[in-house]
């Protein structure tokens, strides 16, 4: 696996984070997290989703880390009311995708491969120079009045499968 690479993910409830931990730990590629400056509370899915769906900005942490130097980025994201959350929202609007690889890998509630979502979110990364490789989507289970996100043993597989398949 190429060493110049990396994983950045937004994880609220916690899927997409055990997605990419298990990539890093599968590749020993280096991983940020993009953390919103005000943490979300459980329970504000409908409101948080509204702000995906009118493509609001959330307040993010800097990162300690930029993409120069890396050829290759695995981007984890989710999708919320069928669109990319505020976090995600405000790191494409200052990432440089610009001679990047991007692998997506993207988690959600439904079961159907959400295209139309990877097309849209394909399309941004394109107008910020980088090239879409392949993405991956997982169906997670989360109850938004419990906050119960799935093991790692669930997601393993999939994961698994995608990092041996794919070309880097």
């Amino acid at each position: 696996m190429a060493q110049n690479s990396v994983i950045v993910y937004y994880s609220w409830v916690g899927n997409t984070e055990l997605a990419a931990k298990e990539i890093a730990a599968l590749t020993g590629f280096d991983i940020q997290k993009i953390q919103e400056v005000k943490e979300r509370k459980f329970g504000t899915m409908m409101t948080s989703a509204m702000g995906a769906v009118f493509g609001l900005k959330s307040s993010i942490k800097p990162l300690d880390f930029t993409l120069q130097g890396y050829d290759n980025v695995f981007l984890g994201v989710q999708i919320w009311g069928g669109k990319t959350t505020p976090a995600i929202n405000s790191y494409l609007a200052k990432a440089s995708f610009k001679n990047k690889k991007v692998w997506l890998f993207v988690t959600m509630a439904d079961n159907k491969t959400p295209q139309k979502f990877i097309d849209k979110l394909t399309s941004k990364i394109e107008k910020k120079g980088g090239k879409v490789m392949d993405a991956l989507s997982i169906t997670t289970k989360w109850d938004p009045k419990e906050n119960v996100v799935v093991s790692a043993d669930e997601i393993k597989s999939a994961v698994k499968n995608w990092i041996e398949n794919i070309k880097i």
